[in-house]
């Protein structure tokens, strides 16, 4: 007999997923609707402001979500971390005051640069509102994880993240008013103040010297914090690179394609994302408590895992692209299919860097992350325009961004197999290769199979109901090669 018992840390990481999960659900749903609602053209708009949004969020933020999220761990007391949230959230309040005084006198200049068009001055307006009021909702979140309170800043998640944008969306999708959209998605962040507030209050009344303590919170996270901020803007701006670019070199209706690309990478980044929000706490307590050997032992693990799964995540959906495109978004999107396939390439090597780019944060109070994006956006920059010159347009955008995410995976496993000193053989490069090479040709069969069917339904459902067995499959295989993280995960589930 045998009995599953599960750790707390792996409960928030299955609970947080779950909640990733639900989000992503809502936001492939959202997107539909948006798509159809909005039609091509608008939703382009919409795509670019989002975009807007993600890159200028960082200046506003200065790296407070992954700092707080660290030091608020780290705290002894609750007065030690009230003082940091109540730091960062007048650090933002004052960027957030700015922001709106800088949009208010170059607002029309701003919208020109951005969508190519003063016309769009409303939509740049609610992206500033929205840019303000989702950064409250990443103070708070981050000051959840580092607290602990799982449950509860899953449960905000699941609300402001997953059912919010659904709702909008279908009640304004057919006022094709993306401005209306975003304003009101923007405003709903602001649910986050239930928890927020009280937080503040209980701070003001526990602190001594407010002031003093203040200044010396912001001074710790801005240490931490502020080299990472050109990581932030620099990740921010190696997604932003093919959507802006796309509206000069082609058509805003382009861009538009190339941001449906990028939600492919947002769906599976779902998967994963849980542990580096969890495990930033839980591996910074590791490192101050010097568990050097358990730590190597675990990264090693991880690293392996990363490798074999974003392989073979990345060999099947680049199978099935065309038929997840055509069921989610319908004929009309068809042209963004040969995108999608090509930045998909790199998507191994991206889940790498989001699933390990946590683990650096908390080893290394260096910005090597920051380094990393960098190279990345750089290798991005430069061969989109190579790409351009030879005349491949959007489809040489596309390709850049794979290179540029593809360095980023590489350099992130790199740095972390050189700190760790990593073993070659671990990785099983060539058996794994040949097995998903085999699986692959199963799927293919099977894709072939399905092709005749008149309901793009009944294709992505047969494809999911195969695609599970084929990578049960791939795991009984892998296991029964004694394959560390495997051996691992049943070491610490089943007794």
């Amino acid at each position: 007999m045998f009995k599953i018992e599960i750790s707390p840390f792996f409960k928030n990481i299955l609970s947080t997923t779950v909640a990733s999960f639900c989000v992503t659900a809502s936001l492939i749903l959202t997107t539909r609707i948006l798509a159809t609602g909005l039609g091509p053209d608008e939703f382009g708009v919409y795509s670019l402001a989002r975009r807007f949004i993600a890159n200028m969020s960082p200046l506003i933020l200065l790296s407070m979500g992954v700092s707080l999220r660290r030091y608020v761990a780290m705290s002894f007391t609750e007065n030690d971390h009230r003082t940091y949230i109540m730091a960062a959230v007048v650090s933002v309040s004052v960027l957030i005051f700015l922001l709106l005084s800088f949009s208010w006198l170059g607002g029309r200049s701003i919208t020109r640069l951005v969508f190519s068009d003063k016309a769009y001055i409303n939509t740049f307006y609610a992206s500033v509102i929205f840019m303000g009021c989702y950064c409250y909702w990443v103070i708070t979140s981050a000051s959840l994880f580092g607290m602990q309170k799982v449950r509860t800043v899953n449960f905000y998640q699941l609300l402001i993240g997953g059912a919010l944008p659904l709702v909008v969306a279908s009640i304004f999708a057919d006022s094709q008013s993306s401005s209306k959209i975003l304003m009101y998605i923007g405003l709903g962040n602001l649910i986050c103040l239930v928890v927020l507030v009280p937080e503040l209050f209980k701070g003001l009344k526990s602190t001594m010297n407010i002031k003093k303590e203040l200044v010396h919170s912001f001074s710790v996270l801005s240490k931490y914090g502020l080299p990472r901020v050109p990581g932030d803007f620099l990740f921010a701006g190696l997604f932003s690179l093919g959507p802006f670019l796309a509206s000069y070199f082609g058509s805003v209706k382009q861009a538009g394609f190339f941001v449906i690309a990028q939600y492919i990478f947002r769906v599976m980044e779902a998967a994963i994302s849980a542990f580096g929000q969890v495990a930033i706490p839980k591996i910074a307590q590791l490192v101050v408590q010097n568990k050097t050997e358990f730590l190597k032992h675990q990264i090693e693990n991880l690293v392996v895992m990363v490798f074999h799964m974003g392989l073979f995540t990345t060999i099947h959906l680049s199978i099935w692209a065309d038929e997840i495109v055509l069921s989610w978004l319908g004929n009309e999107y068809r042209p963004s299919i040969a995108i999608i396939q090509v930045i998909i390439i790199s998507l191994g090597p991206y889940l790498a860097y989001v699933l390990l780019r946590s683990v650096i944060d908390a080893v290394e109070v260096r910005a090597v992350n920051t380094m990393n994006l960098f190279i990345s956006l750089t290798s991005a920059v430069v061969s989109s325009f190579v790409f351009h010159c030879f005349g491949f347009q959007v489809i040489g955008l596309a390709a850049g961004s794979a290179i540029g995410y593809s360095v980023l995976g590489i350099l992130t496993i790199l740095f972390l197999a050189r700190r760790f000193k990593i073993r070659r053989s671990n990785f099983l490069f060539w058996p794994s290769l040949v097995i998903n090479i085999s699986l692959a040709l199963v799927s293919f069969f099977v894709k072939f199979f399905l092709a005749g069917s008149q309901s793009f339904l009944y294709s992505i459902l047969g494809g999911l109901l195969v695609e599970g067995v084929i990578l049960g499959a791939y795991l009984i295989t892998l296991y029964n090669m004694n394959t560390g993280w495997l051996l691992e995960i049943r070491k610490r589930v089943v007794r």
